[in-house]
């Protein structure tokens, strides 16, 4: 069937979706490789972190009941040592941030804040237990989720998961992709840019749409492998052949180029059934079909359109198929805070983004520690020096995506 004879609503991708078969295969990977992979199972903390309690400031590792007072310096503890030490009754550890305290310490005075002469050094005030500590399991206590089974690890979660001491995680196999780009005028890069420029006054096109689409698989949809990339001309039986060899090899195909109702017009010309262009524009001539148990995609050869086609039709069913939940964030955004966020200094504040009537709402999550294993987070606000109130728009870098997808078919 012909796309203009009758271009199907958006509302027919949930129907489709219905019918993706989701990708099973499971790999067990190095956390620091994991990232644009989907998480398989929910990651969970097997310990607390920290085991013991950790030094958050440089300075000397007391017993908050002694203080204040004075303490006779016995050694030092850096970030990295693991050493089985203790303190006794006036003594102190020097410790640098990150560094375990030793046993019976469980307070740290900031180095600037004690005077020192010698091995002795005077506090002046009392001091709390866990004063300048991270206590243990402040960043993740036993059995908590860190990323939940379907959210694309970003390099947020790898960060996350490494300093808490999780090397190995659960994912899907990637689904794999072909691009096609189609097209008897299409001149493949490299090429001498002068020629090119000739050939182009001449009526021949630099491909661009194919590494449009490209681009954007890359940088929104790294749970997806590009696996083969060509160039080809308008022949259909070559398209064919090039597609059925494709499909053994790959999860989806994804053509660009001779989609509109010409003699070209390679989904008609080769039979593929499915859903034969959208009530979109531009990117009307989108469509996608099963072929051999696999998806094949058809976009227009006209950039714009293509990537339309690509947000509206290929994410959502590539999401579907490679079992995404949540997928990665977009970077830098405006939002609108849900909470005031107090303080005299410019701030990073974790929080929580929704939508809602139409904007992104951010609320700020409440934490003492300085890592991102908060599961609730989906990226990150810079608040101004002075804080920021209810209501106020602030740059917001998120790395996890809030969009709900399925509002876009409704």
């Amino acid at each position: 069937m012909r796309y203009l004879d009758r271009p199907s609503p958006l509302s027919k991708i949930p129907e489709f979706l219905s019918q993706i078969k989701p990708i099973e295969e499971v790999l067990s990977i190095p956390t620091w490789d994991a990232a644009g992979f989907v998480a398989a199972r929910d990651v969970v903390m097997p310990h607390d972190y920290p085991p013991r309690p950790r030094a958050a400031y440089d300075g000397y590792a007391v017993n908050s009941a002694e203080t204040p007072g004075e303490f006779t310096v016995v050694g030092s503890i850096l970030v990295g040592q693991y050493r089985e030490a203790s303190v006794g009754r006036g003594e102190a550890y020097y410790v640098t941030v990150g560094a375990f305290l030793p046993e019976g310490a469980d307070a740290v005075v900031p180095e600037e804040a004690v005077q020192r002469r010698g091995d002795k050094i005077s506090v002046a005030r009392r001091y709390n237990a866990y004063d300048n500590v991270d206590p243990p399991g402040a960043y993740a206590p036993k059995g908590a989720v860190l990323v939940k089974r379907g959210q694309v690890l970003t390099v947020f979660d790898v960060v996350a998961l490494l300093d808490v001491g999780i090397t190995k995680v659960k994912v899907y196999r990637r689904p794999k992709v072909a691009i096609f780009s189609t097209g008897d005028e299409l001149i493949k890069p490299p090429i001498d840019p002068d020629e090119a420029a000739e050939l182009v006054l001449r009526g021949k096109v630099v491909e661009s749409t194919g590494s449009l689409v490209e681009w954007y698989i890359r940088n929104y949809m790294p749970y997806v492998e590009l696996a083969d990339r060509r160039v080809m001309g308008d022949d259909n039986e070559a398209l064919r052949k090039a597609v059925e060899e494709a499909l053994q090899r790959v999860d989806a195909v994804i053509i660009t180029g001779g989609a509109g109702p010409s003699e070209i017009d390679h989904f008609y010309k080769l039979g593929f059934a499915g859903i034969r262009g959208f009530r979109m524009k531009p990117g009307r001539p989108t469509s996608v079909a099963f072929v051999n148990g696999k998806v094949v995609f058809g976009l227009s050869g006209y950039p714009i359109s293509a990537l339309h086609g690509a947000i509206r039709i290929v994410e959502p069913v590539m999401r579907r198929m490679a079992n995404v939940t949540a997928g990665p964030g977009s970077g830098w955004v405006y939002a609108t805070l849900a909470a005031d966020v107090a303080g005299e200094l410019a701030q990073f504040v974790r929080a929580k983004a929704e939508y809602r009537d139409g904007e992104i709402v951010a609320t700020p999550l409440r934490t003492r520690h300085h890592s991102f294993t908060d599961p609730d987070a989906s990226g990150i606000l810079a608040i101004p020096p002075g804080g920021a109130k209810r209501g106020d728009k602030v740059l917001m870098l998120l790395y996890r995506d809030p969009r709900d997808l399925g509002r876009w078919f409704a």
